[in-house]
């Protein structure tokens, strides 16, 4: 079971949105800590992967040698690429 980490500015988005929303999105990424690549799809051109939730993505870093999962950002789908 991989371990669970989530940086200041994700959690700073998650602050920002609707209470409902930031509960899909926080359920959704603990889903994940049995079996992570089921849901994620590798971002082109790198080492994260991205995790779709709504109309919200999140940018995650996995290590699998450490078993931890880590949320770098999330955002709305149009502005999380930038």
């Amino acid at each position: 079971m991989y371990s669970i980490e989530i940086e200041d500015d994700a959690k700073k988005f998650l602050k920002k949105i609707s209470n409902q929303d930031s509960e899909i999105i926080l359920r959704k990424i603990y889903s994940i800590k049995e079996n992570p690549f089921r849901f994620l799809k590798r971002l082109k051109g790198g080492k994260l992967w991205r995790l779709r939730v709504l109309k919200y993505r999140a940018i995650i870093d996995v290590i699998v040698t450490g078993k931890r999962i880590t949320v770098l950002r999330i955002d709305y789908r149009k502005n999380v690429y930038r």
